[in-house]
Order: C-alpha cells, then sequence, then structure tokens
C-alpha cells in the first residue's frame, strides 16, 4: 500500500539515532564541515546560530567531555571533522581531543543570527590564505552550503517546513497514522529501533548513577521505600526522568530522537515502554504502540515547529499517551481523547533551554501522559468547551500551533535575554 510505505519513509526521516543535546550536536556538525575542507591551519573561529539553537545550547553537557557550552561543542566538532557522523560525530571522543578542545573553545566568536529561522548554524573558519563556511539551517543535520575560498562546493535548497526530497506530515492525518501501526506488517516495523534498545539502555545507566540532579533515580528510590507506588504512573516517570538526567548531563550513550529531539525521543518512548512492562504487552503491541507515539509527535511537530517556544515534551507526551492507549486496547477515539487531554493540561509549559532541569519538566509530562491516556481509556475526554480544545482534533493541534506561533512569538527571545543576562552576570562576578 503506497500510503503506507510513505509513512514508513516519514518515520525513517525522522525517528533517527543522536548522540547528546542536539543542538550543541548540530553545532559540532557544522563545525565538522567547514573543518573538512579546509586545506591549513586556521586562526580565526565565528559561529552565527539562531536564537533557538542558542537557547538550547548554553546550558547543556556535551558527551565526554564534563562541560556546557556551544563553544566546546564547535571546537571539538572542528577536531574531529568527520561530518559524516551527523548527530552522532561527537562519539568516542577521547581525553586528548577534549583537553585540546577546551583550548581551541576559548578562541571561539559564538555570534546570534539576525533571521527567523529557527535551526540556522553557520561556521566560518579564517586563516591568511583561506576561508571555509558551513551552513545547517532548517533541520539539524541538514547542509545547506559548504564552501571553500568563495567557491561552492555544496549547495541545497530547503523552506522552512518542507522539501520535496522529504516526506511530508502535511500529507497525512491523524486517522492514517494509527491506521498504519495497527495495520501494518510487524515484520517491517520491526526493521527500526523506535527506542526499545537504545533508550531503555540510557533509562537503566541514569537509575544506576547520579547524574543531573538525578530526578529519575529519587523518584525509582522513592518507589523502593515504598512513598511512592510500584505502578505505570511512577514507573513511567522514574524510567524517562532517569534517561534525561543522563542526556542533559553529558552521557556518552546514543538515544532515538524523534523530529531532531532526543528527549523527544525519550519522551515518547519510555513511558510506552514502562507501561508495556507493568502491563506484561506482547512484543508487538510494544512496537506498534511506539510507532504510534513517534507519528503522533511528528504530526503535532510538523504543525507547531521543530524548535518553539513551548516545551517540545508535550508533543512527545502526548505521542506517549497514544501509544498507552493501544496498549490498553483503545481505538482511535481514545488515542484522539488522549491527545485532546495532554493539550488541555499542559500547553503552556515553555521552553528556557536544554538543561539538567530539563529531567524536571519530562516527569511532569509523562505524569500527564499516563493520566491523561488512563483518562481516555475509561472514555473520560477534556470538554470542547475548555479553552483551545474542540471537538476536532486536527482543529485543536491547529489551535495549539496558533497559540505557540502567534501568541507567544515574543516568548523565545525574552526567554534567551534573561539567560544571556544571568550568563554576563555571573561571568562578571567569577572575574
Amino acid at each position: 500500500m503506497q500510503q503506507f510505505s510513505e509513512i514508513l519513509a516519514l518515520m525513517r526521516q525522522e525517528v533517527v539515532p543522536a548522540l547528546g543535546c542536539t543542538e550543541p550536536a548540530a553545532v559540532a556538525l557544522a563545525a565538522s564541515f567547514a573543518a573538512s575542507v579546509f586545506p591549513a591551519a586556521y586562526d580565526d573561529i565565528t559561529v552565527i546560530v539562531s536564537q533557538n539553537i542558542l537557547k538550547n545550547g548554553m546550558g547543556v553537557g556535551i558527551p565526554n567531555t564534563g562541560l556546557v557550552g556551544l563553544e566546546i561543542a564547535a571546537a571539538l566538532g572542528l577536531i574531529v571533522a568527520k561530518p559524516e557522523r551527523e548527530l552522532q560525530v561527537l562519539a568516542d571522543i577521547d581525553p586528548d581531543q577534549v583537553e585540546a578542545g577546551k583550548k581551541l573553545a576559548e578562541s571561539i566568536d559564538i555570534q546570534l543570527y539576525p533571521g527567523e529561522d529557527k535551526v540556522y548554524i553557520e561556521v566560518e573558519l579564517n586563516s591568511k590564505d583561506h576561508r571555509a563556511r558551513a551552513v545547517i539551517r532548517w533541520r539539524h543535520s541538514f547542509l545547506h552550503k559548504l564552501e571553500l575560498d568563495d567557491k561552492v562546493l555544496k549547495y541545497q535548497d530547503m523552506g522552512p517546513q518542507s522539501d520535496s526530497r522529504l516526506v511530508s506530515a502535511s500529507d497525512f492525518k491523524l486517522k492514517d497514522y494509527y491506521n498504519y501501526c495497527t495495520q501494518a506488517e510487524y515484520n517491517t516495523l520491526l526493521t527500526m529501533d523506535l527506542g526499545e534498545k537504545y533508550n531503555r539502555r540510557i533509562a537503566d545507566f541514569g537509575l544506576s548513577e547520579n547524574l543531573g540532579i538525578a530526578v529519575g533515580k529519587s523518584i525509582m528510590q522513592q518507589i523502593e521505600q515504598g512513598l511512592l507506588g510500584d505502578d505505570i504512573h511512577h514507573w513511567a516517570m522514574a524510567l524517562t526522568a532517569a534517561a534525561t538526567d543522563a542526556r542533559m548531563s553529558g552521557c556518552n550513550l546514543p538515544v532515538i530522537a524523534n523530529t531532531g529531539s532526543g528527549n523527544q525521543g525519550l519522551s515518547i518512548t519510555l513511558p510506552i515502554i514502562a507501561a508495556a512492562e507493568k502491563l506484561k504487552s506482547s512484543h508487538e503491541q510494544l512496537v506498534r504502540a511506539l510507532a504510534m507515539g513517534h507519528l503522533v509527535s511528528v504530526h503535532m511537530k510538523h504543525k507547531i515547529g521543530l524548535l518553539s517556544c513551548i516545551c517540545g515534551c508535550l508533543s512527545a507526551a502526548a505521542g506517549a499517551a497514544s501509544g498507552i492507549v493501544l496498549l490498553l486496547g483503545g481505538d482511535y477515539h481514545k488515542v484522539e481523547y488522549a491527545i485532546k487531554n495532554m493539550i488541555g493540561n499542559t500547553a503552556g509549559m515553555v521552553c528556557d533551554g536544554a538543561k539538567e532541569g530539563c529531567s524536571l519538566k519530562v516527569a511532569t509530562n509523562t505524569s500527564a501522559a499516563v493520566q491523561s491516556a488512563l483518562l481516555a481509556h475509561m472514555g473520560k475526554c477534556i470538554s470542547a468547551n475548555d479553552g483551545i480544545v474542540t471537538d476536532d482534533i486536527d482543529e485543536t493541534i491547529d489551535n495549539l500551533a496558533e497559540f505557540v506561533n502567534s501568541g507567544m512569538q515574543n516568548a523565545d527571545s525574552t526567554i534567551l535575554n534573561i539567560m544571556i543576562n544571568k550568563k554576563n552576570h555571573k561571568e562578571e562576578h567569577n572575574v
């Protein structure tokens, strides 16, 4: 069936492995592209990024370094110079490279891109005789332009929302995804890791170590102490937050990301995995539920935007709630209920950058996802009289997108200004 083949292609496009927070990884990737074509030593390095890239890269851990920030990410990307690794470009960094990166990072000038693109990264290298420039734009791994000495080595164009070479989520409705996840060949779904292996592994790692602020491990300890129940709700929170604790602190384990976000990949998959473990679901039920979770989130992110002023874990948790509904034996209408319940609950949660504290937001959204799914399973749905929710699911998602893209258009710049002023104030007092 042609439509099923296209939906599988969409999932392969949007559900991919990534190492570390996606925004610093994308900066490292752009730097690797520039360094890979530079024929000599460079003495001037400029990195220009959009405000969303800067916001999500300022305070998050970089794998294998114990450090944070875009400067060290760019420096390591320059040193590695292996763009073929894409968003896993910082895999297998060794201590000597980290030390070299620390020194190189001091000479990197980070500037803010004046345009409106959500995803824009430009790395320029200069020496006395040469100039290289790499631009990643629109998507975290999409090389828009690569130049050496004003000669264009590679150029590819794409609109901010679509490209003829990509499968567009706008070609499908939510019901199409439900039909695919419930009817597609099980063996076809097995051709992808939808998070079952990678994401479960990093969750176990987060539960075993004191990483970040250890939200997941703390929840697990509270379960063991009898302070919290050993149920779907708290097990889902523990697994998902623990994985986020590990990832945001710079853990050197890849995750299965969704629409360019590792945290969203974790927030989709681990609540579903936790529910499947507690419900003793079959492997086929788990795989179909994971596919549903990913596709619901892709559907919502296509309308909201890859990067925005609201926490991306809202759309991810809506996907998780949809997958849990499938595990519980729910039909399409109950999937709609679960998504509406999520939107009516957590639509206003803002994104104030990627950081260790993201695990708290992830835990909150995971809790809401389980609650939304269980209410939907009982046939309970937030009323169309409430806020931005309507009787029609796609109209409800469109309302959420309008709220984000029109109603909160100044939120990103306001949050970023606060973050920059806070950083500058801290640096002034540390001098």
